[in-house]
């Protein structure tokens, strides 16, 4: 039983005995398996999203663990982009034993990174809301880079698809990592992330298309660049705000010593001629964000009102409110909590009849 599957995934890989013993041995033995590229490692490959899983969920027990173990992900960014720029731009030799190597070792970094961040684009998601749109995205890219033939298919042979797959990876895992490493605000760190995806697309594009020999090429990369930030500019309120994540929203009568006095979520009109909104809002330590109450009434819009800034750290999260004197009368009332960069960070509501 234990025998047909050892034979199974180690057909054609040759015997360590047929090389020189010692270090140096070793390493051509391996050379050897990867240069030849055996039956049996093929069939080894189509279990790396079992392997990948397996990671994953070492990823998942440090996410759980806090913020300290960020710097884990910040080394992992840091070698990808730098290897994409090694191998895509002075690397002469795109084959080989190394590049065999260190191009499978970039899918296991790639996947970990993607999972490492979900957790919190997902915490910091709004449903419903339109930034559920980036679910899907983010979900693609984490099932592209866990499986390996899918990987080779989509993103491997096709440069201008493995740009976006690289840009919208590093995109996603800047994004995250900036406010919560360096304290920077969302929308800076929105845009911070777009030129550096930006830099990658031009690393791994460039080798390709000649940009400097050909003024069209290079005229549609930078209107491109450009279409780029427009949509992420306008599309911004798509992101989820990650790291935030709102962690209260209520209606309450009366705010003592930063807490919602008798909240609710039906009451009287009559006997509520005044509602507090109270909203708490997790963040990294170090993070100063401005926050917007936005208050409708049965869909209507009846006013945005700027809030202090929420500063990052607390546990509990950061409680902020907006007072409102009620003279609209009865109905649904729904107030949205927007950051300073035009994000959604969720909802609360309630009724007055």
């Amino acid at each position: 039983m234990i025998r047909n599957p050892i034979k199974y995934y180690t057909e054609g890989i040759p015997p360590r005995s047929n090389y020189p013993g010692g270090f140096r041995g070793f390493i051509k033995y391996l050379y050897a398996i990867f240069a030849l590229w055996p039956i049996g490692i093929q069939r080894i490959m189509k279990l790396q999203p079992l392997f990948s899983l397996s990671t994953s969920l070492v990823v998942l027990f440090l996410f759980k663990k806090g913020f300290e173990y960020v710097p884990i992900a910040i080394v992992s960014v840091i070698f990808a982009f730098f290897y994409l720029t090694f191998r895509l731009s002075l690397l002469k030799q795109k084959t080989g034993i190394l590049a065999s190597f260190w191009d499978t070792a970039l899918i296991f970094i790639l996947n970990n990174m993607l999972l490492f961040v979900l957790p919190f684009y997902f915490e910091s998601m709004t449903f419903p809301s339109r930034n559920i749109l980036f679910a899907p995205i983010l979900g693609g890219l984490a099932v592209i880079a866990g499986w390996f033939e899918l990987y080779q298919r989509l993103v491997a042979r096709h440069p201008l698809q493995g740009s976006l797959f690289y840009a919208l990876t590093f995109f996603c895992v800047l994004n995250l990592l900036l406010p919560i490493v360096l304290g920077v605000r969302n929308i800076w760190s929105l845009l911070i992330s777009g030129g550096i995806a930006a830099l990658t697309v031009l690393v791994i594009v460039y080798p390709h298309i000649d940009m400097l020999k050909n003024k069209k090429n290079t005229m549609i990369f930078l209107l491109g660049i450009i279409l780029s930030f427009t949509l992420l500019w306008f599309g911004r309120s798509l992101i989820p705000p990650s790291p935030l994540k709102l962690t209260q929203a209520t209606a309450c009568i009366n705010i003592e010593d930063y807490k919602p006095m008798a909240p609710f979520n039906r009451a009287k009109a009559e006997e509520t001629p005044e509602v507090y909104f109270y909203s708490s809002i997790f963040a990294p330590r170090g993070l100063a964000e401005r926050i917007h109450h936005v208050w409708y009434h049965n869909g209507r819009k009846l006013l945005s009102i700027s809030l202090s800034e929420i500063r990052g750290g607390r546990k509990e999260g950061f409680g902020t409110w907006s007072r409102r004197l009620i003279m609209e009368g009865q109905g649904r009332y729904t107030v949205e909590v927007w950051t300073d960069g035009g994000q959604l960070l969720g909802t609360g509501s309630f009724i007055l009849y």
